[in-house]
């Protein structure tokens, strides 16, 4: 079967079949745990747990030694969980590649191993060797891709997740928290959680996720590229001292920053040859995050082409202080920003 989507892994699980081996992988870490907990929940009895459910540190671990939990029979259950986490498949030499694909030709029935890809990748069209396991997964297995949720997925897993929690949000509010923490699935229910107690009962409103939420670090930078291109410098240095005060580090600020300024550049490039603003979307990776260019396009409007590819070549000049001299981080960081207000109160439309 190899590659399943997440709706017909829940049609198999719900139906009681389970693949001999899967291997979990993608962007959203709170769906790939979610799945792996299920997993063993639905293959395990708990009160055997003990006994058949065997956890490996994949950066540890041996082929060897996945084989033998693999093999091992059950007892007193129908089934063994195996779950080895962060075992760098697709990176495999050649002789534990030849391990592996030993392994996947004959898994045991009555286990289901579960390869739990967390903090590393697997690319599936990465070399000849992953096209191997893939076509062993092919006969034994599953590959199931997990990417963060976006768009009207998202808003309705918010808005469900509201309602199981005694209370209700609507689409506006559902969008606008999303624009405020990010599309984080784990954070996004963090703040739910937090959101829902606060609110206790009745109908989220925007004021709501204001008072409770906490802004992811691209939310915040949006803020501050919003207030130097608006030309509200003490603004933009007090956001600038708030991310500070979080820890934030500086190389993650310039690069967020530089990332913004991209989107405002590109939007601003479309728009100027007759173009939508997301028209670079066709060109850059820009899946499921169209907005970013639409809001490139509003965040930009006092700028001139020209005072962004100075604001770009700036930014650019910062980054490479940061990779390559002795200067501390976060003076680069402020000496660069006020270099940004200065350019945009140098504005050609003003």
């Amino acid at each position: 079967m190899a590659r399943c989507t997440e709706a017909e892994f829940k049609k198999m699980l719900a139906a009681g079949e389970f693949p001999k081996v899967c291997v979990i992988y993608g962007e959203e870490d709170y769906l790939k745990k979610h799945y792996v907990s299920l997993l063993i929940k639905k293959s395990v009895d708990e009160a055997m747990a003990d006994f058949n459910l065997h956890r490996i540190n994949g950066e540890t671990c041996t082929v060897d030694d996945i084989f033998q939990a693999d093999q091992a029979l059950p007892f007193m259950s129908e089934k063994s969980c195996v779950v080895v986490k962060d075992f760098a498949l697709d990176k495999a030499d050649a002789a534990t590649h030849a391990q592996l694909l030993e392994l996947l030709d004959d898994p045991a029935e009555d286990c289901v191993l579960v390869f739990w890809q967390d903090s590393v990748g697997f690319d599936e069209k990465k070399n000849n060797k992953v096209k191997e396991l893939t076509a062993k997964l092919d006969e034994n297995g599953v590959l199931l891709r997990l990417d963060r949720m976006t768009g009207t997925a998202l808003y309705k897993t918010l808005e469900g997740g509201a309602q199981k929690r005694g209370c209700s949000m609507s689409r506006d509010v559902s969008s606008y928290m999303v624009g405020r923490v990010g599309d984080e699935l784990t954070m996004l229910l963090n703040e739910l959680d937090k959101l829902c107690f606060y609110k206790g009962e009745g109908e989220i409103t925007r004021r709501d996720v204001d008072a409770v939420c906490t802004r992811s670090l691209d939310a915040k930078i949006f803020d501050l590229s919003k207030a130097l291109t608006n030309g509200t410098a003490q603004k933009a240095l007090d956001i600038l001292s708030d991310l500070f005060a979080r820890k934030e580090k500086p190389v993650m600020i310039l690069g967020t920053l530089i990332a913004t300024y991209v989107d405002m550049y590109r939007a601003r490039i479309a728009l100027g040859a007759g173009q939508a603003a997301t028209a670079p979307a066709k060109v850059f990776d820009y899946r499921r995050k169209e907005f970013r260019l639409t809001n490139g396009a509003n965040n930009s409007r006092a700028l001139s082409i020209r005072q962004l590819r100075q604001c770009l070549e700036l930014l650019a000049q910062a980054d490479m202080k940061m990779k390559s001299t002795a200067l501390e981080e976060r003076h680069i960081l402020e000496e660069t920003i006020l270099q940004l207000i200065l350019i945009e109160q140098k504005s050609d439309n003003h």
